[in-house]
């Protein structure tokens, strides 16, 4: 199989013009796209670690949700060069779809509505990221769904706030979701409960202030959920083995 016949198959699920703005998506990695792949690794991050893991499973295309550089920089050193280093001696293809497969159908926030079987969804954001949808249970139901599935121990706050028993209104955003900017921005959405991660200090503050409940499941677990189905359409798409190098 060709790699840009994985990356057409890639595209077709996660739609490039998906991405927000100024996102590194696409090809990472790689100048031949028409070379044959024998085996894909999929994982969350291109870590140095993940990268060594797919030079020692024989990886040929190694597909990411995050990319390997989110801001610019201006020397190719330390554990970036030995990122590069081992890619391109190896000839392995870096492709990344970010938010575009957060934001796509069946991407990974859809995949938390799925897990919580939320009813009546809308996006959070008029850019696509993030759902809102009711959760027809109990929050004590509401968390153990989170630590079966996503977090064993998640982070809460708030939950003495709450006023309804059920019927929860709960938003959900896969990965980093729990900055100051969005806990303002769910605050004057009426929204019981907010799913997300990468909760800080200061967000914390203003989610207490504002009385919103949140779960931080952590940006590992509310995104690697969604990408474990990922991983099974594309195994039902492609004729080829797939390696899960972090997750």
């Amino acid at each position: 199989m060709k790699a840009i016949d994985i990356i057409n198959t890639i595209e077709e699920f996660a739609p490039k013009e998906l991405a927000i703005e100024r996102d590194n998506i696409g090809l990472q990695v790689g100048n031949d796209i028409n070379k044959e792949v024998k085996k894909i690794g999929i994982a969350l991050d291109p870590s140095l670690s993940v990268v060594k893991k797919a030079e020692k499973e024989d990886i040929d295309f190694l597909f990411t949700h995050h990319p390997i550089l989110k801001d610019p920089i201006r020397t190719i050193t330390g554990v970036i060069y030995e990122k590069l280093k081992i890619l391109s001696k190896n000839d392995i293809i870096l492709y990344s779809a970010h938010t575009n497969l957060d934001i796509c159908k069946n991407g990974l926030n859809d995949a938390l509505v799925d897990l919580y079987n939320l009813k009546d969804v809308n996006n959070l954001y008029d850019n696509g990221l993030g759902r809102v949808g009711l959760f027809d249970g109990s929050f004590p139901e509401l968390l153990d769904i989170t630590k079966n599935n996503i977090c064993k121990n998640p982070v809460v706050v708030g939950a003495p706030n709450l006023t309804k028993d059920k019927n929860l209104t709960v938003a959900v955003l896969s990965g980093y979701g729990l900055s100051q900017s969005s806990i303002n921005f769910v605050s004057n959405k009426n929204i019981d409960v907010y799913i997300s991660g990468d909760l800080t200090h200061h967000s914390k503050i203003i989610a207490e202030e504002n009385n919103l409940c949140i779960i931080d499941g952590g940006h590992y677990g509310t995104e690697v959920y969604g990408l474990k189905f990922i991983k099974k359409y594309l195994e039902n798409r492609l004729n080829i083995p797939i390696v899960s190098l972090d997750f």
